[in-house]
């Protein structure tokens, strides 16, 4: 597991202590959830494009050169990815 170190207002962190004591939890895993939560749209858009990518990689050989296909391939690629 990685560490993140960052500096909060000494607000957010009494609401941190306080959310931790009454959840019998760490501080760290209060952090952890509540970037888990708010940033669970990202994981899934990341997780989905980088599983479409992996299904597709290799899969276009440069013996296969099509312009149209590449140009379609490309679009995809750039809207998945955003």
């Amino acid at each position: 597991m990685n560490t993140l170190t960052l500096k909060i207002p000494e607000s957010l962190d009494a609401a941190l202590q306080m959310a931790s004591a009454r959840r019998q939890m760490t501080k760290s895993a209060v952090v952890r959830e509540a970037l888990e939560a708010v940033l669970a749209d990202e994981l899934r858009q990341t997780t989905s494009a980088a599983s479409w990518v992996g299904r597709w990689r290799g899969a276009l050989s440069s013996s296969q050169a099509n312009p149209t296909a590449d140009a379609r391939v490309a679009h995809i690629l750039r809207k998945q990815l955003r």
